[in-house]
């Protein structure tokens, strides 16, 4: 009857194959009514699927969108550490609110994918917290406001020192200089020369609040530096990975009765995949003014693209035709089910290209 926990499961790759074993192996009428399993992990592959589908599940994640990503800063701040800087309040104020807006667009620009960020950073809201102490701590011991000392130090150091690609260290820096300038101290200033976001007048941290409630849900990309026409980018990589996940989780079971088993499913899809693909043409079989040579000995340009683009449709023809037949070997046991021959497989299955073919 006693409660287990078995924490950062994602740690511990080669034993979640005997997690699942043990899984499957109890007998749920033998087990204690008061006995609970908990277990935690970061988002990963190698987590089993029958473990997540026989089990509650209960998730972290972070806010989504610009303004609850603001709203979840300024709501873990207390009053105390927003008016913490006595010399200087209104500066300190109006730094803190660039600092969370640059933490927020930063966090945001992963889901446009590469556009956004070559590669996609997991900044923290201790990077943030950090962050804060020392623009307080500078405001309070210089006599004025630090600039240069303070985009160094935070878009370098703090935030900076997670980012690995040049490209991306170029962008940080240049992100951040766009909200800690002379400029961010005049009311009049507006992040990204939109007039929906700029940093409030100076008041009380629930004035803050307030304030970012009146946020647009919907942020337009402009205010990430990006072209409208990224959303787009977005919205489809969203949904893909949305759709990609129901699809990996939905159950696997093998019909009874009359209609046909999942391998048997596949291995017509297969076969009729393999019918359809025709014998392609050999290229001596092309008109002659294909491959004419020119006047200096070379090929005709119409001959050079023909010839590039039937060697990468040939190269994926044999491809789809090698695999194909390899897995309907593997169907019926005679050669090994490889990883690559089983991703073919739940491929097919959920009627979607498989990822060797999309490598071709």
């Amino acid at each position: 009857g006693d409660w287990v926990c078995l924490q950062n499961c994602h740690l511990a790759t080669s034993w979640m194959g005997r997690l699942e074993a043990l899984q499957e192996s109890q007998d749920p009428g033998k087990i204690n009514e008061d006995y609970r399993l908990w277990l935690t992990s970061m988002p990963t592959s190698t987590f089993p699927v029958p473990v997540l589908q026989s089990g509650i599940k209960i998730t972290n994640e972070p806010p989504k969108g610009l303004r609850a990503n603001l709203n979840r800063q300024f709501a873990d701040m207390t009053e105390d550490a927003y008016e913490c800087c006595v010399a200087r309040p209104r500066e300190f104020k109006k730094l803190v609110f660039g600092l969370a807006f640059f933490h927020a667009v930063i966090l945001e620009r992963r889901k446009f994918g590469p556009i956004g960020w070559n590669i996609p950073y997991e900044w923290m809201d201790s990077d943030f917290a950090v962050s804060r102490e020392q623009v307080n701590m500078y405001l309070t011991s210089q006599p004025d406001v630090p600039w240069v000392t303070l985009r160094y130090i935070i878009a370098e150091v703090n935030y900076g020192g997670r980012v690995t690609d040049d490209k991306d260290v170029r962008l940080i820096s240049a992100v951040l200089n766009g909200y800690f300038n002379k400029g961010m101290l005049d009311d009049k200033f507006r992040f990204a020369g939109l007039d929906a976001y700029y940093p409030p007048k100076e008041g009380s941290l629930e004035e803050t609040r307030a304030y970012l409630k009146t946020l647009p849900l919907d942020e337009d990309p402009r205010v990430f530096g990006l072209h409208p026409n990224a959303l787009i980018t977005a919205q489809i990589g969203q949904a893909k990975r949305f759709l990609d996940t129901v699809t990996s989780v939905q159950p696997r079971i093998t019909s009874a009765g009359g209609g046909k088993r999942p391998e048997e499913i596949v291995g017509d899809m297969a076969q009729a995949f393999f019918a359809q693909i025709p014998n392609l043409p050999q290229e001596k079989e092309a008109h002659p003014d294909t491959y004419r040579l020119t006047a200096q000995g070379g090929i005709v340009s119409i001959g050079v693209f023909h010839g590039q683009e039937y060697a990468r449709i040939n190269k994926m023809a044999s491809v789809v035709k090698a695999t194909l037949t390899t897995l309907g070997k593997a169907l019926k046991g005679i050669v090994l089910m490889s990883a690559d021959l089983e991703g073919m497989y739940n491929a097919f299955l959920v009627q979607q290209v498989p990822a060797n073919w999309e490598k071709v």
